[in-house]
């Protein structure tokens, strides 16, 4: 039984691992990221100090059993409309109690496992620190946590210089000097501070799961994004630890591109820039195997790619055709929206795995 192991965030991974559960003889490790701060998952971090749940949602439910899986998507996406838990997600509350119940993290993720009759696959946080992420800018600007980042308030065109995760009490230190000192402290000792700080924060990276060394270690395959490069693919690669896992395993790794770019993130991105910025954290030529969007095989239809374009989101374009690790291959299928289709991928994966 071969042994595969996932690496993403958000909406891809209930897409893949839909996927990938329909290939025979294949053992899934997912491991998800641990730095959403979005909307309703920011009050409960800062609330009551839990990890992010709403990854471990979407990767638990794919592996659950198909017949009770679009209930379940309905029913753990739920989000109540009162005015007490305005807007909170059932999934991210009863994650919460699992926790405060068994007193650890992963021993609840464990006990929802076995709730939902998940047997044959496993998941896994990347990291079980609490963590937040820094970004510097092409201008010297840092911007701090994942939604300023996902949704700048910055000017969205700047390049991405340097990106880290962090542990999450540096955050704080941080964002609290930038949202208060600039009026109560002399600016340039506060300077000094913020740098001295940002050095500290990226010395003393999260540590990993130790979990997930062994899941790497042993693993025939690796599959890596797409997604959003910075808040949704590297949170998962550059906790303390988890580049030299991946170098030194000896899996075959998959990298499978992104169909769009995104704006404040990756503009303008073609799919050699994709993986420079994969090369410059894990090494050249760490891929085997990288899979883009055939162009030709579908027609998208240009009243789509206008709102895209308004979107500040662009087609990746291959522009390694000559590099024969990478495969044009038709992965996609165009709703309101072009998405990732499951039961293309499976095809595609199927006759690589």
């Amino acid at each position: 039984m071969k042994k595969v192991v996932t690496i993403w965030w958000w909406t891809w991974t209930y897409n893949l691992v839909s996927a990938l559960k329909w290939i025979d003889d294949i053992f899934i490790n997912c491991i998800v990221s641990m730095s959403d701060d979005w909307g309703s998952t920011w009050f409960l971090r800062d609330e009551y100090g839990i990890l992010p749940p709403g990854d471990l949602r979407r990767a638990l439910i794919a592996l659950a059993d198909e017949s009770k899986v679009d209930f379940l998507r309905k029913l753990f996406s739920y989000r109540f409309r009162s005015w007490l838990l305005k807007w909170q997600n059932l999934w991210n509350l009863i994650m919460l109690a699992a926790e405060d119940i068994v007193g650890d993290y992963w021993k609840a993720i464990n006990e929802l496992e076995h709730l939902l009759n998940i047997t044959k696959w496993k998941v896994y946080p990347s990291t079980l620190e609490k963590t937040r992420l820094l970004a510097k800018l092409e201008n010297g600007d840092y911007i701090v946590w994942e939604t300023n980042i996902d949704i700048p308030k910055h000017n969205p065109w700047l390049k991405i210089e340097e990106f880290w995760v962090i542990k999450e009490d540096y955050a704080k230190i941080l964002k609290a000097m930038d949202k208060y000192s600039w009026h109560i402290f002399d600016t340039k000792k506060i300077n000094k501070i913020f740098d001295l700080t940002v050095e500290l924060a990226i010395q003393d990276k999260p540590f990993h799961n130790p979990k997930i060394e062994k899941v790497l270690e042993n693993a025939d395959y690796i599959i890596i994004g797409p997604w959003d490069l910075y808040t949704s693919i590297l949170p998962n690669i550059l906790i303390w630890g988890v580049v030299n896992l991946i170098k030194n395993s000896k899996a075959k790794k998959i990298y499978i591109a992104n169909l769009f770019t995104k704006l404040g993130e990756t503009n303008w991105f073609t799919l050699s820039r994709f993986l420079k910025v994969f090369e410059k954290y894990l090494g050249e030529d760490i891929f085997d195997l990288i899979l883009i969007q055939d162009r030709r095989a579908v027609d998208i239809p240009w009243e789509l790619l206008v709102w895209y374009k308004k979107e500040g989101k662009e087609i990746v374009e291959n522009d390694l055709k000559w590099d024969n690790r990478v495969f044009e291959v038709d992965v996609v299928k165009i709703w309101e929206f072009i998405r990732h289709d499951k039961d293309k991928l499976r095809k595609v994966l199927q006759n690589i795995l």
